[in-house]
């Protein structure tokens, strides 16, 4: 029997001004830092850790971005990296981190994902295509996440997270019904079924309220608490959890031309209601999920993605790539390129 493996981050510190004591956290872990950000989350926030080696972000994490970065953090004589911005410029500064066998912070700038909690490094093309998911040797060092900056990212950027949250109660319990491994190649453990149960129940708690907070720019309990969801517990739930089809249709839907801009946890949104139907799940509690996701302004129909009226030949494009995505076993009803169909239609019908 496969052992039960749960891993997280060694430390994860939250709340507004967090950011503060960067400096202090990062002295513990090396003396050349090197700081890489996303442009946008640099411009608006300015750099938190004023003796590091500053490198921007691209855009696209290929791999061709990640060397060009690894390349110029040796350079600099990088002892440790620190990931500043979304969840793409988090994953481009823990391929370097891999590549130079250093310590990471990861200081996320907005609760769009998961990200910063994970090993993982999801890699794409110049198309927006996934093409290849790299996995550091461990979670990162620390995850550090201040509320007052995550407060003044836009609104679609955290319900986003809330989306990509939705999905981990069930494809971790997908996963573990199915006898599928988790991210650690271990069976999933109850604590990240309860992770991913208390992620779901949170967001559905909390989440309207929290948006109101992030109109606001001003952190309260509700945006906590949701920040804490789309950032550590989703993070937990899924790798320690286990992922499924709602994941793996992010696979096909970035495939097809129409989709690839949509933000990871739209994507995932959509993905949830395809999983709940493929799975079976009643109208009623399928329309409930629904009219969630249509709260949070977040896509319940292809169209809202930018696919209007899909084909047979659409729905060919996405379904052919999720199959093959290698969490698509995870499942009670095995699936094949019909029954993705079936459930895209049966979404875009209800």
């Amino acid at each position: 029997m496969a052992l039960r493996i749960l891993g997280a981050p060694r430390r994860y510190i939250q709340g507004p001004g967090a950011v503060a004591g960067l400096p202090e956290i990062v002295a513990t872990l090396g003396t050349r830092p090197v700081l890489i950000a996303d442009p946008v989350a640099l411009d608006r926030e300015g750099a938190p850790l004023p003796d590091a080696t500053v490198l921007r972000f691209a855009g696209e994490i290929t791999k061709a971005e990640i060397a060009r970065l690894a390349e110029a953090a040796k350079a600099a004589g990088a002892d440790v990296v620190v990931g500043m911005g979304g969840g793409k410029a988090i994953d481009s500064a823990k391929g370097v981190s891999r590549r130079l066998g250093a310590p990471i912070v990861v200081v996320p700038t907005v609760a769009s994902n998961d990200a910063p909690t994970s090993r993982l490094i999801v890699v794409y093309d110049e198309h927006h295509t996934i093409v290849e998911v790299e996995m550091l040797a461990s979670n990162p060092d620390v995850v550090l996440v201040d509320t007052a900056i995550v407060a003044r990212a836009p609104r679609r950027l955290l319900a986003a997270g809330i989306g990509d949250c939705m999905s981990k109660t069930f494809e971790a319990h997908a996963c573990a019904k199915a006898g599928g491994h988790n991210f650690f190649q271990g069976r999933t453990p109850l604590a990240a079924l309860a992770l991913a149960d208390a992620c779901y129940a949170t967001i559905r708690r909390d989440g309207i309220a929290a948006l109101a907070a992030c109109d606001r720019q001003v952190p309260d309990e509700a945006l906590e608490n949701v920040v804490e969801s789309a950032v550590l517990l989703s993070g937990l739930g899924f790798e320690s959890g286990g992922l499924s089809l709602a994941h793996s249709l992010t696979r096909g839907l970035t495939a097809h031309p129409k989709l690839a801009g949509a933000l990871h946890g739209e994507l995932v949104a959509y993905g949830t209601l395809v999983q709940v139907a493929h799975e079976g799940m009643d109208e009623a509690g399928r329309a409930d999920i629904a009219a969630f996701s249509r709260a949070c302004g977040l896509p319940t129909r292809l169209a809202d993605l930018g696919l209007a009226a899909p084909s047979d030949e659409d729905y060919a494009i996405i379904a052919g790539p999720t199959l093959a995505a290698p969490h698509m076993k995870h499942l009670s009803r095995p699936a094949s390129l019909d029954s993705i169909v079936a459930a895209l239609k049966a979404v875009e019908a209800s």
